[in-house]
């Protein structure tokens, strides 16, 4: 599957708990944009000012009339945009394990950041419950989407997702959950978002779909 085929899996959505997580009358710099839609809500709803990139030229040319600016940019291969722009926001929506080398792309990344700006990352969780047990049956099935997606170059634990922040230079304010899990009876509680939510802070390395870090760069 090629970049502009990849993109339609994901188009069409965003991420709520991320979306929560944004302040209000920021900058935000959305990186792995997809056709801008959560940029779009902040705009409508937050009055922000979302500015986006994205390796698909499809998503992009959708992007650019959702958001204030929107960029075609690789993040495996291209320089650093929007260089003389700051941003109080920059979001990495399940994007991190996309990449070939995401320590360098978190510390390139700390350039575009005001005095106490922040980044948002959603990133999955390899460690869930459902990986465990089918990793048990010696299963690793790669799927057009979720924490076993075909085109996921990195696979992160709790642990793991602390220690590529720290390593590389961010202090870490919280690291939240949203919850995920059909193992065994439990998938008949699906529908039960509350019920989900609370098995999912009793433990989240097992039960958390992906875990969402807010950190900023040490220093500041």
């Amino acid at each position: 599957m090629n970049k502009e085929e990849q993109f339609k899996v994901y188009a069409g959505g965003y991420n709520h708990f991320i979306y929560d997580l944004v302040p209000s009358n920021t900058k935000v710099l959305d990186v792995g944009c997809n056709t801008g839609e959560l940029g779009l809500e902040l705009i409508k709803n937050k009055k922000c000012i979302v500015y986006g990139i994205d390796y698909s030229v499809s998503a992009i040319e959708i992007t650019k009339s959702n958001l204030n600016k929107a960029k075609v940019i690789d993040l495996n291969f291209d320089e650093l945009p929007f260089s003389t722009d700051k941003f109080d926001v920059i979001v990495f929506g399940d994007v991190l394990e996309h990449i070939i080398n995401p320590d360098k792309i978190l510390n390139d990344y700390k350039k575009l950041l005001n005095k106490n700006g922040i980044i948002i990352a959603s990133i999955p969780n390899v460690a869930n419950i459902n990986i465990r047990w089918n990793l048990f049956w010696g299963n690793w099935n790669y799927k057009k989407w979720g924490i076993l997606d075909r085109t996921h170059l990195k696979f992160f634990t709790y642990k793991t997702i602390k220690k590529l922040f720290l390593d590389n230079g961010y202090s870490i304010t919280s690291i939240k959950s949203t919850p995920g899990c059909s193992f065994f009876v439990l998938r008949y509680l699906e529908i039960l978002k509350y019920l989900k939510t609370k098995i999912c802070k009793i433990y989240p390395r097992l039960f958390a779909l992906q875990f969402i870090v807010i950190a900023k760069k040490n220093g500041d």
